[in-house]
């Protein structure tokens, strides 16, 4: 019973002191030699810088009889140089731009191996050693922008016929090679009458958002098509009932579908022609008005008012010139 107690007390002890061993920070820093770019002297200077970020997380540096062994390791090429740090713990990794952003590197891979957070994270990051490579805004696939007009010809077509006139609009285009983003607006399609029986009609897009799809994205030319959806109102003149003219309005979303041919695509100045059709999500409404039939000999009386519902999509093809402003 005694020779029991006697090794659970040495097991203890040995306990406390491998526990007082590791809370002294005997810490070895290898460099991983055939995974590691850096010049001989470039090394020295990294084991130290390291060293001193190990130091300020409370552990001791040596160079034998070691409890914690870190490998290192940083393969260069340009002036980004990506850094492995692994321990008992893990590993982790990280980007330096340049020798110089070197130590905020070791900071964040030290904080993130004793910690047991991931890199980036808040707990790792501090003002101080945030590295270069962080700090750079991120990247962004180049796009094209472009601003537009174009004018040409349509048809809106009401209850009894198609009505025809000028058709306009102006917007601006997105284009990342094979996609497009199109943002028009004030788009117009009018009638070439009008007069004593009433309204000429005319359909709007005030706001028409778009998808493209460029079928040659790295071509000058290229054909394109897509659709979207837009708000936008429709006046539709009516045949005359009797002696009474009639006109019926509608408004409300609006989709859409375009196909078009680009040229030009590696100017600042693009030319296309573009054909859009517009189906409308609502009916116009006609309030149709018909005269009463008098008695004999009397006055007319009131007129008769029905209200009727008709669907008026349109199509319109024009011509657009846009231009780019060179950054």
């Amino acid at each position: 019973m005694a020779t029991r107690s006697v090794r659970s007390a040495l097991f203890v002890v040995m306990l406390i002191a491998g526990a007082a061993r590791v809370a002294s920070g005997q810490t070895c820093i290898v460099v991983d030699e055939p995974r590691d770019t850096l010049a001989r002297d470039e090394r020295t200077a990294a084991v130290l810088l390291l060293g001193k970020q190990l130091e300020l997380a409370g552990q001791r540096i040596a160079t034998r009889d070691c409890v914690a062994t870190y490998t290192v390791s940083h393969i260069r090429l340009g002036s980004t140089i990506v850094v492995t740090l692994s321990g008992l713990a893990g590993s982790r990794e990280g980007t330096a731009l340049g020798l110089d952003d070197l130590p905020a590197v070791y900071s964040q891979l030290v904080r993130s191996l004793t910690t047991g957070q991931p890199m980036g994270s808040l707990a790792v990051l501090d003002r101080n050693n945030v590295s270069a490579a962080q700090d750079q805004a991120p990247r962004r696939v180049q796009s094209d922008g472009v601003w537009y007009a174009r004018v040409g010809y349509g048809s809106l077509f009401g209850p009894e016929a198609a009505e025809s006139g000028a058709s306009i609009g102006f917007g601006y285009r997105a284009e990342f090679d094979r996609l497009g983003l199109d943002v028009s607006f004030l788009n117009f399609q009018l009638d070439d009458g009008g007069g004593y029986y009433g309204p000429s009609s005319s359909g709007s897009a005030l706001i028409k958002l778009q998808g493209l799809y460029f079928t040659n994205p790295d071509g000058n030319r290229s054909a394109y098509f897509g659709g979207g959806l837009s708000y936008g109102r429709t006046e539709v003149r009516g045949a005359a009932t009797g002696q009474f003219p009639t006109s019926g309005r509608g408004a409300g979303l609006q989709g859409g579908l375009t196909a078009g041919y680009e040229i030009a695509r590696v100017t600042s100045a693009r030319v296309f022609v573009q054909a859009d059709v517009t189906l409308p999500f609502y009916d116009v409404i006609f309030e149709r008005s018909y005269p009463t039939t008098p008695p004999p000999g009397g006055p007319y009386g009131p007129p008769t008012v029905t209200v009727e519902r008709e669907y008026a999509p349109s199509f319109a093809l024009s011509v657009g010139l846009g231009w780019q402003r060179r950054r």
